[in-house]
């Protein structure tokens, strides 16, 4: 009897340990989907600034487009990742990184005007949009989260697409003269 009781002990012991372990995976996996939720939050706030921005101050066609149809898209793309994000139980608050529109290129952006900003936003764009592609991609790779998974699969060609189309920004304004004064801070 007394080995039979060890016997139970001991497998009961193991069990606990086999569901403490698949409960530690599970939260690493909320975890890294809360990183992911939080950056991807972080990254369409940040996306719908400059397209504002770009509404603002753009001199190009193209450039002033380009920012409406970024406020569009990763407004939409945000209201999926909030959802996921509240289906999860997972407070974006607290992992996603405060938003500053005081630093890196959002100041640069900030004191141009005319073509000189059209040139510097396409190749933020450009830079934000390529990193962005890398970053879902590795994500959506590594994640074993079903929902997440989709909702990355459904991210990327987005990107992908503002990718492209900072690239022909690029390529385009790369022949085009500044205007006078263009490169003068706003005032």
């Amino acid at each position: 009897m007394k080995l039979r009781d060890d016997w139970m002990i001991c497998a009961w012991g193991i069990a606990m340990a086999l569901l403490l372990a698949g409960g530690a995976v599970m939260a690493g996996e909320t975890s890294d989907t809360a990183t992911v939720l939080g950056k991807l939050h972080h990254s369409n706030q940040m996306e719908i600034e400059m397209g504002r921005l770009a509404i603002q101050r753009g001199q190009a066609n193209g450039v002033t487009s380009f920012g409406t149809m970024l406020v569009h898209d990763h407004t939409a793309s945000d209201q999926q990742v909030v959802a996921l994000a509240m289906r999860e139980n997972i407070d974006l608050a607290s992992v996603t990184p405060a938003v500053t529109m005081t630093g890196g290129n959002m100041a640069k952006l900030r004191t141009l005007k005319g073509m000189a900003f059209d040139k510097a936003f396409a190749r933020a764009m450009l830079e934000g949009h390529t990193q962005d592609v890398h970053e879902a991609k590795a994500a959506k790779d590594r994640t074993t989260d079903g929902a997440l998974r989709v909702l990355l699969a459904s991210t990327i060609p987005t990107l992908e697409q503002h990718r492209d189309i900072a690239q022909r920004l690029v390529d385009t304004l790369a022949t085009a003269p500044n205007v006078a004064g263009a490169n003068m801070p706003a005032k």
